[in-house]
C-alpha cells in the first residue's frame, strides 16, 4: 500500500511538470512576478535581499549558471528575438519572467551584459547577452534544471550569457524543435 502511495505521487509530480511544460506549448503569457535579493546560488536571508543584485551565479548539474535571488536557474527562450519578450499569459505561468522595478538596470549588474527590456504588458523584465530571463515552474530548489532543453527552445543561461547546450547552427537551420 505505501509503495503505491509512493509511486502515485512521482505520477502526479511527472504529471505536472508535464502540464507546466505543456501550458508553454505555443502560445506565450505574462507574469508580474520580481526576483531579488542574494543571487549568491544559496539561501537568501531577508536582511541581504534587499541590497543584493537580482541575479547571480549557482552551481548546478549542468555547471555555473545565472540564478535569481533565491538561487533558483535562469533560462532563456530561443523564440525571444531582438531582445523582445514572447513568453506571456499561460507561457509565463510556466516560465515566470525575472521583473525587476522600472526600467534602470539594477545596482551590481554588467551594464556590458545585462539589460533591462519592457514586457508586452509595460513590466520590466532583466535580460542577459540581449536574451529575456526567466525562472522554470518545475524547479523547486536552488540547483534545480528541470527545464533545461524543454521543447528544444528553453535552455539554461550561462554567466557570460550564452545559453548551455543550446546549438546555434541547429536552431538556425530549424531542427532545434
Amino acid at each position: 500500500m505505501r509503495t503505491t502511495a509512493i509511486r502515485l505521487r512521482a505520477i502526479i509530480g511527472v504529471g505536472a511538470a508535464a502540464l507546466a511544460l505543456a501550458a508553454c506549448g505555443g502560445g506565450y503569457g505574462s507574469d508580474e512576478s520580481s526576483a531579488a535579493g542574494d543571487a549568491s546560488g544559496g539561501g537568501a536571508t531577508p536582511e541581504a535581499a534587499a541590497d543584493a543584485a537580482p541575479v547571480g551565479q549557482g552551481d548546478t548539474g549542468l555547471g555555473t549558471v545565472l540564478v535569481d535571488g533565491e538561487g533558483l536557474t535562469l533560462y532563456a527562450l530561443t523564440d525571444d528575438t531582438d531582445g523582445t519578450s514572447t513568453c506571456d499569459g499561460a507561457c509565463a505561468d510556466a516560465w515566470p519572467p525575472l521583473t525587476v522595478d522600472g526600467s534602470d538596470l539594477p545596482a551590481g549588474l554588467d551594464p556590458g551584459l545585462f539589460s533591462v527590456i519592457e514586457r508586452s504588458d509595460g513590466t520590466s523584465q532583466l535580460a542577459a547577452g540581449g536574451q529575456p530571463l526567466y525562472r522554470f515552474a518545475g524547479d523547486a530548489q536552488p540547483g534545480d534544471t528541470n527545464g533545461q532543453g524543454s521543447g528544444g527552445v528553453w535552455f539554461a543561461v550561462a554567466p557570460d550569457g550564452s545559453l548551455i547546450g543550446h546549438d546555434d547552427t541547429a536552431a538556425a537551420s530549424g531542427s532545434a524543435y
